[in-house]
């Protein structure tokens, strides 16, 4: 039996074994999608909200922050990353693989999932037992990356925070179009084996899912957790290090922020935040959409056009992105 988002919370951790990876995959194979589009494509919620840079950028970094107050997914990170002794590499595999899924057509996204399937697979640990417990996880447990619960948390963080961020520099989204975008989501979700069942309905339901990850001792602090998020803040450039760090940390839920020490809403910060905001609202704004737009939504509309390959300013972005010049073209 396959377990809801709720489950996931208060009930022992689910492995995604090979048998339901799978099935997840014979799902996106069964649905009615154009394999030369493939999941998404011109025209859905979840090309235009993952298509402009900077919410992009920013809420991945704002989404890392909260997967890091996870025990598992921190200590996953900490020792079987590159983040920190290669961190160029690393965005770079992150992206590649991330936008190949998103932009690809069917049988790159197909071959990509069964490639992150596999690495996920090889990445286990424990909890350390010199910490004690990490909330609910205790000292020396066994932690894997191809958990239900785990990789729900990493999914849903991800796009909740790019959303936000979306409507914060770019425009509001209606109601219908987050219910649309979670819908669109469980295409996404599939690619890594999360089953439909532990997916959120609705954008109510993501906000009420996020909200109860909060409060719950799924969530922890940890000394992995503190060093990746010391080593995150530090790798911005200094003369926007601070503002920004505040502007996202304002975003978190509240215990997140706490378990991490991150700014706290304070009305200090918040003003803080609302005029690091209006700049960026600016910047979104004044440069131009070349700029602006993540290179592989360019290069995949390019692609649909039945153009070949990156013109030479996405290529440009690709390497000093991606280090390739091209990914789905």
């Amino acid at each position: 039996m396959h377990p809801t988002a709720q489950d996931t919370l208060h009930h022992a951790p689910q492995t995604i074994d090979e048998a339901a990876f799978l099935d997840a995959l014979a799902r996106l194979k069964r649905a009615p999608l154009d394999p030369k589009r493939g999941l998404f494509g011109p025209g859905s919620v979840f090309w235009e909200v993952n298509r402009h840079a900077l919410p992009y950028f920013l809420g991945a970094l704002q989404s890392v922050q909260m997967q890091l107050a996870h025990p598992w997914v921190a200590q996953a990170v900490y020792e079987h990353s590159k983040v920190m002794s290669d961190p160029t590499r690393r965005r770079q595999l992150t992206y590649i693989f991330l936008w190949s899924i998103i932009y690809g057509d069917l049988d790159l996204v197909l071959r990509r999932s069964q490639a992150l399937f596999r690495v996920h697979g090889r990445v286990r640990g424990q909890i350390p037992a010199e910490g004690g417990d990490a909330g609910r996880h205790a000292a020396g447990s066994p932690y894997h990356a191809n958990e239900v619960g785990a990789m729900l948390w990493v999914h849903v963080t991800a796009f909740y925070c790019r959303v936000r961020l979306y409507e914060d520099l770019v425009r509001p989204l209606s109601a219908a179009d987050k219910d649309r975008f979670v819908q669109e989501a469980k295409l996404y979700a599939f690619c890594f084996g999360i089953p439909e069942s532990a997916h959120p309905t609705d954008w109510a339901a993501v906000e009420a899912y996020v909200a109860a990850m909060d409060t719950s001792p799924t969530l922890a602090r940890t000394e992995a957790g503190m060093k990746l998020r010391r080593f995150l803040e530090n790798a911005l450039p200094p003369r926007v290090r601070g503002g920004l760090w505040t502007y996202l940390g304002v975003g978190l839920p509240p215990r997140c922020a706490a378990l991490l020490d991150q700014p706290a809403a304070t009305p200090e910060h918040l003003a803080r935040a609302r005029a690091v905001r209006r700049r960026l609202w600016w910047l979104q704004r004044l440069l131009p959409a070349a700029l602006t737009d993540v290179p592989a939504y360019r290069e995949a509309r390019r692609r649909l056009a039945g153009k070949r390959g990156p013109d030479w300013l996405t290529a440009r972005m690709n390497r000093a992105i991606l280090g390739v010049p091209s990914l789905v073209g």
